[in-house]
């Protein structure tokens, strides 16, 4: 199997490719493609190797080190061909990536070269997918109930969005309206906003998840294993789909794994010893970031490129009906990222840090010269709904920065011991701890309520917690952290299916939280994880606060000191757009309060975007 193009796929100049003729590029890959992982996506991929060597016409084949590149199968993406040769024909006209096999888009939708400007209004193809054509007749191979299967598909061929990845994590988000038979209608932005969080945002599918996301377990309703693969896959997905969107990009950003992996293949850079004077007593740490470092720069990363995103969104010069798309979060959770070296950390992180949208089954592309005013009309709430959904993640994005990266000092500590089952979870009890020194281990007694948690046998259930302060060198946003180890359980009343443990920080504006793994239930349970709750220096606020605005797009030069400072108090107007997370199980935000203050949010955002002002200050600087 093999595509060609007119165009070289591999050589650049400057931003642009260089044309270069049919006969001198030809791309083959190996058969059959193997399925590759999923992440609780629906359809399945398929992993595309380039054949290395000369082959028999002497055409230039695609080496070992070029671009990487994913296969779909046609059959399970409906209608996404035409509107991706519309876009691939779009790219063209822009010059963007050309294909490697030339297609023309649908008969009465071509793009014209008018309808579109490399600096104007198109800028949101840049977050597509990359499209490159069509691989006809590909054998592909995969494994279902134990048995390897073949069959011979027709693919459509992508740029991998993991390439550059070492072990690339995704969160697979499905957004925009769901149904085709939304109306234009006259709303309000509150009433929109509302309709768009009834609509809501969905996890999909979760790619190499950290401990504390588990998958469901076969289930006599669902037959058990014996619908095989598909059944697996819809059960991976069903704790998922329960997840809150803040407790999704929180686990998103849960990168211990990538650290403790350094840490467990050490080089010789890993072990120097501390130099005098230095406040890191963790030698590993004057080389590389810790975890909580690297969250934060990747939050931040996130966040710059989801303002991006909504402000493409907005530039876009027609509504769209993008019904029941993909938005995909990918960050590297697989190497721990440098402190000092030729890269600095922030360029680290943030090329390992990318957003794409997918998923155009049931969209289609809305261009100007080719859309009548029904039809605009038509568009106008489905794509009001888009981009609510866009402007919700980075709202909660932009909160989860503020509340867990911003703190000089966290004044409590609670443990909240839930349990597990098929149907949800539950708290159990819960302990607080609002004294603790530099280093201590603490046996908390668990309380539900104002009621001692006990066994059947009278015994107190409690959590065993060690605090640890570990200060961090130069050059660090943070001034230290609190290392907090959850052990173990004792005395637990067996019933459930499973325990978990929930951590949170909170100081008098801000909140932290992470979350254990899921454990078997038994009388006594061991969990021995770690989490960072970093804190910033005394009198930084503003340092924080500049970091997110100047993230978010907002103008910086013009604010003083004294209203970032103002700004990330308690009334400060930070403070006010961006609320306490909730964390809580089974508790919900009100959807119109949280309506409100997002649309409120956006319009500020958008205030900085298009005037020599930020919005989300205060007006007294």
């Amino acid at each position: 199997m093999g595509i060609t193009s007119s165009f070289c796929c591999t050589d650049r100049s400057g931003t642009r490719r260089k044309s270069q003729p049919l006969s001198s590029c030809y791309v083959d890959f190996h058969k059959p493609a193997e399925a590759t992982q999923q992440g609780g996506a629906q359809a399945r991929l398929f992993r595309l190797l380039p054949v290395v060597g000369n082959n028999s016409k002497g055409r230039r084949p695609l080496g070992s080190g070029g671009p990487e590149w994913l296969g779909k199968d046609v059959t399970s993406s409906f209608n996404e061909v035409d509107f991706y040769n519309e876009i691939l024909h779009m790219r063209r006209l822009l010059q963007q990536d050309p294909p490697l096999q030339p297609v023309l888009p649908k008969l009465g939708q071509q793009v014209k070269e008018e309808d579109l400007s490399q600096t104007g209004p198109w800028g949101i193809v840049d977050f597509m997918v990359s499209y490159h054509g069509l691989a006809r007749s590909c054998t592909c191979s995969w494994v279902a109930d134990g048995r390897e299967r073949q069959r011979v598909a027709d693919l459509l061929v992508f740029r991998s969005p993991f390439e550059g990845l070492a072990r690339p994590r995704m969160l697979h988000l499905e957004l925009g309206p769901r149904s085709l038979a939304l109306q234009a209608r006259h709303e309000n932005q509150i009433s929109t906003g509302i309709l768009a969080r009834q609509e809501g945002i969905f996890v999909d599918g979760f790619l190499s998840p950290p401990e504390s996301i588990s998958s469901e377990g076969p289930t006599l309703d669902l037959r058990g294993w014996s619908w095989g693969d598909n059944t697996q896959r819809r059960a991976k997905r069903l704790p998922l789909q329960r997840m809150q969107l803040s407790q999704a990009l929180s686990s998103l950003l849960d990168l211990r794994a990538a650290i403790a992996e350094e840490r467990f293949w050490p080089s010789e850079d890993s072990f120097v010893p501390a130099r005098p004077g230095a406040r890191g007593a963790d030698a590993f740490l004057h080389n590389f970031l810790c975890a909580a470092e690297y969250s934060e720069l990747a939050l931040l990363a996130f966040v710059c490129e989801l303002s991006r995103l909504l402000r493409a969104c907005e530039e876009v010069p027609v509504p769209q009906k993008w019904v029941q798309s993909s938005l995909a979060l990918l960050v590297e959770a697989g190497v721990a990222p440098p402190r000092r070296g030729p890269i600095q950390p922030e360029t680290w992180v943030t090329s390992r840090v990318k957003i794409q949208i997918l998923g155009w089954s049931k969209s289609s592309l809305s261009l100007p010269g080719s859309t009548t005013q029904d039809e605009r009309q038509d568009n106008e709430l489905p794509w009001q709904i888009y981009q609510h959904h866009v402007g919700r993640v980075l709202w909660e994005s932009a909160r989860l920065y503020f509340h867990s990266f911003c703190a000089e000092e966290w004044v409590k500590f609670t443990v909240q011991l839930c349990e597990v089952s098929k149907g949800g979870s539950s708290l159990l009890g819960t302990a607080e701890l609002s004294s603790f020194g530099a280093c201590e281990s603490r046996t908390l007694k668990l309380h539900k309520g104002d009621t001692p948690l006990t066994n059947s046998m009278g015994r107190p259930t409690q959590v065993v917690v060690t605090l640890k302060f570990l200060p961090l060198p130069e050059p660090s946003n943070f001034t230290g952290l609190w290392q907090a180890q959850v052990e173990r359980a004792e005395h637990v009343e067996v019933g459930a299916d499973s325990l978990c443990v929930m951590l949170t920080a909170t100081s008098r504006q801000h909140s932290m939280s992470h979350r254990t793994r899921e454990v078997p239930n038994a009388a006594e349970v061991s969990w021995n994880e770690e989490f960072e709750f970093p804190i910033i220096p005394v009198g930084k606020e503003a340092a924080s606060g500049q970091r997110l605005l100047e993230a978010l797009g907002q103008p910086t030069k013009s604010i003083t000191q004294e209203a970032l400072t103002e700004s990330m108090g308690l009334k400060g107007g930070l403070a006010r757009h961006l609320p306490p997370l909730v964390f809580e199980e089974g508790k919900k935000e009100d959807p119109r309060a949280a309506s409100a203050g997002q649309v409120a949010f956006i319009a500020e955002l958008r205030s900085g975007w298009y005037e020599p002002r930020c919005g989300l200050l205060d007006n007294n600087y």
